[in-house]
């Protein structure tokens, strides 16, 4: 018979809620206020110029790139605006399609809908990232870019998706906001399509509070997005403007790093790999203690897996609904008003029908992507629940819970006892 869950009455397996999952913040200590006090003694915060110039940026670009493993990097000021810059640099806009997955967060489907492209869902595969197979039937001859999510660090099909861009001459795009310091059988996320965007926001694997990246192997689209992150135009190395370069003449959206966050990012990167291998390593635990008792989202490459959230599928949605209150009976509960775990299909502005705004087609201006004459051919796509149905039927299956970057021991033992506990009561 299965132990007496709390939410009847039983004792419940932890008193004291879990940390937060603030990746990066956790781990911060005197190394970023010494970076901070640096910048601001040379009394020069912008990159390019100032009293007494430090290249924190500069430095974080070349730092960031080798760990990737990419020939270019350029940093901006926000994970948003890296996907903004990085479709400028391909020329999306009115008259092409983008490929997006349907699990995702607000800022990718907004960086296309922000450039006058028409973003087009396509449905997951069991490791909750863009099936390859679902993206090939979505292909039109109005498909410029395939725009793939690593949600939660877990990197899925990406070679298949790659492969099929190939033979359709189309540029892949990969949204490492949550992914940084992730891999896939030894090669690192960001270096897989012909650009990446990393974030660096308060609750990402390493934080500067803000801040972002974009990474390339191709000099072009590196110099076409620096335009853009910058007044229109790329520069030299000398930090001269460059007017000359037709193919670089654009529109700039002013979203450079400042030095006190490249500052910031630079000790962060150095402990990137500590922090993703706590996570991962407390995820994979917990994985391995549960494996036959309850099934998990599919991850493809373990060892690579960047570990900050456990997903747990459920054969219906009565047991997920039902597990996710027991568990917080039982004590797992994230910290200081934090709401994991969650169910999924309540997961706000990850989930596709959840995005007021793209469900109904709205613009940024009063004229949308879909008003335009250049998208007439796309225009009647819907983004209702039901357009995704294989992540639809997952969703309202599953429950998330936060891994954050310093469990201890004890942390991880009390959640694989009560994950054990209510699934006992549950699937029994």
């Amino acid at each position: 018979m299965s132990e007496k869950l709390a939410l009847e009455g039983g004792g419940p397996v932890r008193t004291k809620p879990l940390p937060q999952e603030w990746c990066g913040a956790h781990f911060m200590d005197h190394e970023e206020i010494d970076a901070v006090v640096r910048v601001c003694k040379s009394k020069t915060l912008f990159r390019y110029y100032g009293l007494d110039l430090q290249d924190e940026v500069s430095k974080l670009e070349h730092e960031f790139a080798a760990y990737i493993g990419t020939k270019y990097a350029l940093a901006v000021s926000s994970g948003t605006a890296a996907l903004q810059v990085a479709l400028g640099a391909l020329g999306v806009g009115p008259g092409d399609e983008v490929l997006i997955p349907g699990y995702f967060w607000v800022a990718t489907v907004g960086a296309v809908v922000r450039s006058g492209a028409i973003p087009i869902l396509v449905d997951c595969d069991d490791s909750f990232n863009m099936d390859p197979d679902d993206a090939a039937r979505k292909i039109t001859p109005r498909t410029k870019a395939i725009l793939v999510v690593h949600m939660g660090g877990v990197i899925g099909r990406i070679n298949d998706i790659v492969e099929l861009a190939r033979r359709h001459d189309l540029r892949v795009v990969e949204d490492c906001a949550q992914a940084c310091g992730a891999s896939q059988h030894g090669v690192k996320a960001g270096s897989l399509g012909d650009m990446a965007i990393f974030s660096f926001q308060m609750n990402k694997h390493m934080t500067s509070g803000e801040g972002g990246m974009v990474v390339t192997n191709d000099p072009h689209l590196y110099q076409r997005a620096f335009a853009v992150h910058d007044l229109g135009y790329p520069r030299s190395e000398a930090g001269r403007l460059i007017f000359d370069d037709p193919t670089s003449q654009l529109w700039g959206i002013g979203c450079r790093m400042s030095e006190l966050t490249g500052a910031v990012a630079r000790v962060q990167l150095r402990k990137l790999d500590r922090i993703v291998g706590a996570m991962r390593s407390a995820k994979n635990r917990i994985k391995q203690a549960l494996s036959g008792v309850l099934t998990f989202r599919e991850v493809l490459d373990p060892a690579g897996d960047g570990g900050s959230f456990l997903m747990t599928v459920f054969p219906t949605r009565a047991q997920s609904v039902k597990f996710v209150e027991a568990l917080r009976a039982e004590g797992i509960v994230a910290d200081k008003g934090g709401f994991y775990p969650v169910h999924m299909d309540q997961w706000g502005l990850h989930i596709y029908y959840n995005v007021a705004s793209l469900v109904n087609k709205r613009g940024v201006s009063a004229v949308s992507p879909w008003d335009l004459a250049e998208n007439r051919d796309s225009a009647n796509v819907s983004y209702a629940k039901g357009a995704c149905p294989r992540l639809d039927d997952l969703l309202g299956r599953t429950v998330l819970m936060c891994v954050a970057s310093v469990l201890t021991d004890q942390d991880v033992d009390d959640i694989i006892k009560a994950y054990g506990k209510v699934a006992a009561a549950i699937l029994e």
